[in-house]
């Protein structure tokens, strides 16, 4: 087993024990709400993709593919028009330069701070600051995994369904400002993403 197929192991198992868990507390917590400006908190679990982009290694322009993308988020409302929460991602990706091309990947995790605007008793607007730690590798002998600070934006477009299982929609971007190995610094400018999925 390679070790990107060791991480993306490692990283699968995390996400669907913390889903697991969440989501059985999630129905009970949020069981008596009537619209989303009610609900203590949400668990969400989506995927999509993560377009075309460059990335900068040293001075070397790189060609990052479009990857698939897997997001799993919590955000506790601290009020009704305010969360903290947490969020996991995952991507898998190609790397291009001339005639090379590497399959990459990358996990992240961090806290995430969003703003939530009420468009409807059913519908609701969260802008979102996300700040975490950044994993990435190639699947490559000699190459080291890269470590960066992770920097995103997100906006998500939440619309509750009345069943305890509600939908959302997002667009962002993520972007590393700062991160690298012993061997290189390693950065990108933001990078937008496209995901939808579902909330408990």
């Amino acid at each position: 087993m390679s070790k990107m197929q060791k991480s993306l192991l490692h990283v699968f198992l995390c996400a669907i024990v913390a889903v697991c868990a969440v989501s059985l507390a999630a129905p009970v917590a949020n069981a008596a709400t009537g619209s989303l400006e009610e609900k203590s908190f949400d668990i969400g679990l989506g995927g999509g993709i993560w377009f075309p982009g460059t990335i900068k290694i040293e001075d070397v322009d790189v060609d990052k593919t479009t990857g698939f993308l897997v997001r799993v988020f919590g955000d506790a409302y601290l009020m009704p028009k305010f969360a903290v929460g947490a969020y996991l991602n995952y991507s898998s990706f190609s790397l291009e330069s001339g005639p090379v091309e590497l399959d990459a990947s990358m996990y992240e995790f961090g806290i995430a701070l969003k703003p939530r605007f009420l468009l409807s008793p059913t519908m609701a607007l969260k802008p979102g600051l996300n700040i975490g730690y950044r994993n990435s590798m190639v699947d490559e002998s000699g190459f080291d995994d890269v470590q960066g600070l992770a920097l995103n934006l997100s906006v998500e477009l939440q619309i509750a369904t009345g069943a305890g299982i509600d939908f959302f929609i997002e667009g962002g971007f993520l972007s590393q400002p700062s991160g690298g190995n012993d061997d290189a610094d390693v950065t990108w400018a933001p990078i937008m993403y496209l995901a939808g999925g579902i909330v408990f």
